[in-house]
């Protein structure tokens, strides 16, 4: 567990730096991304990772989910970035999207998860109590670093 906490420290770090690149939405995308990690916890212990992946891929979406896949934080936040400069979503689908990438990188980079595309993540936590409790551990420590890093 405690190469979870320090990943999930280094991701929140870099998610609240969004807030002073100076990049238009970066500071809302930022805060949705707090709000996103006080909330997701409650709705993981009483619905469950399946319910939940698929509420955030549907408030954000499924390309953004699965930025999650990556092999660093690091390419995640550069990936929003990117697409915030596009214009390719507003803030609030941009932080549910980045709330969820990097929920799957820390399940994945702890061995809870798989899965290398949605549609298998879905499949694989069907049922999967251990990846249900797995998920509501790790949505924790987003939440402490998120209140930590993230000004209101």
């Amino acid at each position: 567990m405690s190469e979870v906490v320090k990943e999930a420290a280094e991701c929140i770090e870099l998610v609240a730096n969004l807030s002073s690149t100076g990049e238009k939405g970066g500071e809302k995308v930022a805060s949705g991304f707090r709000a996103r990690a006080r909330s997701i916890p409650s709705t993981l212990f009483t619905n469950g990772f399946t319910y939940t992946a698929t509420l955030l891929a549907a408030r954000g979406s499924r390309r953004l989910a699965e930025l999650g896949f990556r092999n660093s934080c690091r390419s995640i936040v550069d990936e929003v970035v990117n697409v915030m400069r596009r214009g390719g979503a507003d803030a609030e689908e941009l932080s549910y999207g980045l709330y969820e990438a990097i929920l799957i990188y820390l399940l994945r980079s702890v061995g809870a998860v798989r899965a290398t595309n949605f549609r298998d993540l879905i499949t694989e936590s069907i049922g999967n109590t251990a990846l249900d409790l797995r998920a509501s551990q790790v949505a924790e420590w987003i939440k402490r670093f998120a209140e930590a890093y993230i000004e209101k």
